[in-house]
């Protein structure tokens, strides 16, 4: 009896040996070496959603190369002044796709995001003949006359930006490959003191005083670059010139001729 309970003790220490050798070895081989480290901007503390970054939210860690996640922001520089669009927790790596800059248009179903600061969003109604027979699109210019019974020469607002036209559901369909082609109202990016102008005005076609007509613009002149282009010079006419051929080889503008026998 004590010769086997000699054995199973002997037993149980190779055993006990073998393990701590094999864990041991294990944790050998798991250190990776040799490899690059990377900057990687991480969060401090909890960041809220809809937060404008400061500089005191984040901190620059290294961390190994392999441990860095796809889309991670690297240079906390370029990122002062973002909006999360997602809560970043504490110790998470700042991912570009969780932030934006104010007044992008990447998100579509959050118009608030794509105002820039002091701009507001206003809705107006209109119809077929005043929408332009329908063709004012997304980011189109356009100039809004008031169409009572004496119009004026001038337009009350000028290169006014729209930025969505039909409704919430239609934009999200549209998303899904699904085309407006007709509506019934335009959402337009106006100042603060732009804003009281259309109140009150309705586009129920009747010509009354509260009446307007929409006119659209074209968009180099209503993006404010038409007098950029006015001041482009005038490329030289240079057709009497002798044509050059940039190192190509011998410019030929003869047809080439055929060697008889």
């Amino acid at each position: 009896m004590k010769k086997i309970y000699l054995i199973a003790v002997i037993i149980a220490l190779a055993a006990g040996v073998a393990t701590y050798f094999f864990a041991n070895e294990l944790k050998t081989s798991s250190i990776v070496t040799g490899v690059d480290d990377a900057s990687v901007v991480v969060a401090i503390e909890d960041i809220e959603k809809d937060t404008i970054l400061t500089e005191d939210m984040f901190q620059v860690i290294k961390l190994p190369v392999t441990a860095v996640s796809f889309g991670t922001v690297c240079n906390p520089k370029e990122i002062i002044g973002y909006m999360t669009t997602e809560k970043i927790y504490a110790g998470e790596q700042l991912m570009a796709r969780k932030i934006t800059t104010v007044g992008d248009g990447e998100f579509k179903n959050r118009l608030s995001y794509e105002l820039s600061n002091g701009m507001y969003a206003y809705s107006i109604g209109v119809s077929n003949e005043n929408a332009v027979s329908h063709f004012i699109k997304e980011y189109d210019y356009i100039n809004i006359y008031k169409g009572d019974a004496i119009p004026s020469a001038e337009p009350i607002l000028k290169n006014v930006q729209v930025i969505r036209i039909s409704d919430y559901t239609a934009n999200v369909q549209q998303e899904a490959g699904i085309e407006i082609t007709s509506y019934s109202a335009v959402t337009l990016a106006l100042t603060k003191q732009q804003i009281p102008i259309l109140m009150g005005l309705d586009n129920s076609g009747a010509g009354g005083s509260g009446y307007y007509k929409i006119v659209l613009v074209s968009h180099v002149e209503g993006k404010g670059i038409a007098d950029d282009l006015a001041k482009a010079p005038i490329p030289e006419d240079r057709s009497g010139e002798p044509a050059t051929n940039y190192g190509m080889g011998e410019i030929t503008t003869a047809p080439p001729v055929t060697k008889s026998n």
